[in-house]
């Protein structure tokens, strides 16, 4: 599958591709997805990085200028990284999974697929996320405010309660999934202009300077962005190190 040339006939308007550069593109779902939160803030991270790499990072999400405007701010994502598209057009020609699509509103099937319905391992995730993981690093800084909404009254060290060690602790995955889904639901209207693709899930394509595939995952599952969800962004390791 070219997929350079079905990007590019999909986004006619976009000037999105460099010559001799390496494109790590991430097909997002909807722009209020808890994938496209956490799987964005974990890349944020990184763009720094990527850049000096020679490598162009490319978000593509399902909404609105508005929404992906409110996304980037929040994500801590260069606006200028991000396209945002109307439907799911380009991820139908891409063959990517619609997730649960059935008669009932497509709210209703998200809600679905959260329980683990035709949506393979959510439910351990979702445990991921309260239990830790010694095999993911820590989110939160010990003086780190950790915002609900508008409050802030914790900080990244109430986690050292649990360990005091550098990986994931007990409820931090969690806390952090909470945070985004009270900006999600703040801003529903907003991040949500049409719901009828909440449940499509998205893909990542890392393409060298010929097009040549160097990594390429296709998401099954809600919480499941990466083929190793510990260290989602692992495939870059050779590029970035």
């Amino acid at each position: 599958m070219n997929y350079r040339n079905i990007i590019t006939d999909c986004l006619v308007t976009e000037k999105i591709f460099l010559k001799n550069r390496k494109n790590l593109i991430v097909l997002l779902g909807s722009f209020a997805d808890f994938d496209s939160f956490e799987y964005s803030q974990q890349l944020s991270a990184q763009s720094k990085k990527l850049s000096k790499h020679s490598v162009d990072l490319i978000l593509i999400g399902i909404g609105d200028e508005k929404s992906k405007e409110f996304f980037c701010k929040f994500n801590k994502i260069d606006i200028k990284n991000v396209i945002a598209v109307k439907n799911a057009d380009l991820h139908k020609k891409l063959n990517l999974n619609a997730g649960l699509v059935t008669q009932m509103p497509a709210i209703i099937n998200l809600l679905i697929m959260c329980t683990g319905i035709n949506s393979k391992g959510t439910i351990k995730e979702v445990l991921r996320g309260y239990f830790g993981d010694k095999n993911a690093k820590r989110l939160f800084a010990i003086d780190e405010d950790i915002k609900l909404g508008n409050f802030s009254f914790l900080k990244g060290n109430m986690f050292e309660i649990f360990s005091k060690n550098q990986n994931l602790r007990p409820f931090e995955l969690a806390t952090r999934r909470l945070m985004n889904m009270i900006e999600i639901l703040s801003n529903w209207n907003t991040y949500v202009p049409d719901s009828s693709f909440i449940t499509q899930r998205g893909a990542t394509i890392l393409l060298n300077e010929k097009d040549e595939v160097l990594y390429e995952f296709i998401s099954e599952s809600l919480l499941g962005y990466s083929r190793n969800m510990s260290t989602p962004l692992s495939f870059l390791d050779d590029i970035l190190n």
